[in-house]
């Protein structure tokens, strides 16, 4: 299968943080061909697994980590800016209509592209160990932005007008300096409901007078963890509809899931509720 530039309007909407001149560069020769691209992309894979077998946490440049790479593998930094074209490229030759079953093969694909194409603003940061389970071994290696305005940059510069919406964003003053750009209209929009749709509370004991807190230092604790299921039973019983349910983070998400589950928590809540949904990634939330 051949594979060509990505100068079309498709692949300009579909890679928007990409820079043009990469964008519209040809794909190069050694991993032009499907079977050269797949021994490009088993290698990748194959050093990605030596890093999360490392037991030591670290981050390192971007330059660093290409240089371990090259070392490792001669593998050069052009043809990784490609990998997230090249394998798109490839799976629409091939006709791929399940790209879920890809997914974890795109991730590492966007990583090469990303970690080739941006040399400042971002760190690659690895975990031996991010699970707060016990017994439950999760390596994370990730390229994280340090600087937004690298990231966003490509986007300014190739489409004229750019429109920024957030419920969240606030003070509005302060994301032109972080991303670096000069907006022509700023609007804070106030919200307005027509009924009295939302009562905020703030709990603080559980029904057996236990302080209740999402604090670092007492989040942990069996009888705060304990009574914030109750709480969420109890909240099941009256509410008619559905319930979202907020967590400090999904590490933390994931350890409550588990003790609610052997206190028998869920069960509770499956009783009550028609379906129980957990979000576990960014992605899906």
């Amino acid at each position: 299968a051949g594979g060509g530039g990505g100068g079309g309007t498709d692949t300009v909407l579909a890679n928007p943080s990409l820079p043009a001149d990469i964008l519209a560069e040809s794909v190069p020769g050694n991993i032009r061909k499907a079977e050269h691209f797949l021994t490009f992309m088993r290698k990748i894979v194959r050093h990605l697994k030596d890093q999360l077998r490392n037991p030591e946490a670290r981050w390192e440049t971007p330059q660093a980590f290409l240089h371990e790479l090259h070392d490792k593998t001669g593998l050069e930094a052009k043809p990784l800016k490609f990998t997230y074209s090249r394998l798109n490229s490839l799976l629409r030759t091939l006709e791929v209509t399940s790209l879920d079953d890809h997914s974890d093969l795109s991730e590492i694909a966007d990583f090469a592209t990303l970690l080739a194409t941006y040399q400042e603003g971002f760190a690659v940061v690895l975990e031996p160990d991010s699970s707060i389970i016990p017994g439950l071994s999760e390596p994370v290696l990730e390229l994280s932005c340090l600087d937004a305005s690298v990231a966003i940059k490509p986007v300014f510069k190739r489409f004229r007008s750019v429109i920024i919406t957030s419920g969240t964003l606030s003070p509005i003053d302060l994301y032109p300096r972080i991303l670096d750009f000069h907006p022509v209209v700023s609007s804070s929009l106030p919200m307005s409901i027509f009924r009295s749709s939302i009562c905020p509370l703030v709990v603080t004991r559980g029904d057996n007078q236990t302080k209740v807190s999402s604090a670092f230092g007492v989040r942990d604790d069996d009888r705060v963890v304990s009574n914030y299921g109750k709480l969420l039973v109890d909240a099941c019983r009256i509410v008619p509809d559905g319930m979202v349910v907020f967590f400090p983070s999904y590490l933390y998400m994931e350890s409550i899931i588990v003790r609610w589950d052997k206190m028998g928590i869920l069960k509770q809540v499956l009783s009550l509720t028609l379906s129980l949904s957990l979000s576990l990634t960014i992605s899906l939330t």
